[in-house]
């Protein structure tokens, strides 16, 4: 069974069955920055799975693990998690039969330097880096590939400025539609 350690599983649930599909492609691309056991990456790809029948589907999954040593939240120092090698096996063990799974194993950084797609983002889960500057970064990167309809969640958003992300991401047009107290989604609306 694939295990999370977040919380609000059911908002991203709920959130991923709603998302609107404007785009007018027949090919549907969402990711997880973060994915570590994997529960995150797995809601997203059964819930798109079951709404696009006829569409091309692709979820790409961004996580470095190998417990690398940073700086998790802006008011705490570098230290080292427990995202171990036999984490990331049992991971890509559990996905092995999941074919619109694209694993990275990368961070996000190298990840944003090295892939570039043409074709929009649908849904974007940032669950990887917690330090505001870091989320930024990734938040403006997949704004510049998203489309309307494009909905993006954050997790831990108290942990960081999510008030500065939200008021970036309005020069792309995305809104604040709703917030638990852990998960936050914007949608992009034109």
């Amino acid at each position: 069974m694939i295990k999370g350690d977040s919380t609000e599983y059911n908002l991203l649930r709920d959130w991923c069955e709603t998302a609107p599909l404007l785009d007018t492609s027949n090919r549907i691309l969402t990711c997880e920055i973060g994915v570590r056991e994997g529960l995150g990456s797995k809601i997203i790809m059964d819930c798109f799975k079951e709404r696009l029948k006829d569409k091309e589907y692709k979820h790409i999954g961004i996580d470095p693990y190998n417990n690398l040593k940073y700086q998790h939240y802006d008011n705490t120092p570098a230290y080292i998690c427990d995202y171990t090698e036999e984490m990331r096996q049992q991971m890509v063990k559990d996905f092995k039969d999941y074919k619109e799974f694209d694993f990275k194993n990368m961070t996000d950084v190298q990840f944003m330097s090295e892939f570039y797609w043409t074709q929009p983002y649908h849904f974007v889960h940032f669950d990887g880096p917690h330090m505001t500057k870091d989320v930024l970064t990734e938040a403006i990167f997949f704004a510049n590939r998203s489309v309307k309809g494009t909905r993006f969640v954050f997790d831990d958003y108290p942990k960081y400025a999510m008030d500065q992300i939200a008021f970036a991401l309005t020069y792309f047009d995305f809104k604040t539609k709703e917030a638990g107290e852990n998960k936050i989604m914007l949608e992009r609306h034109a």
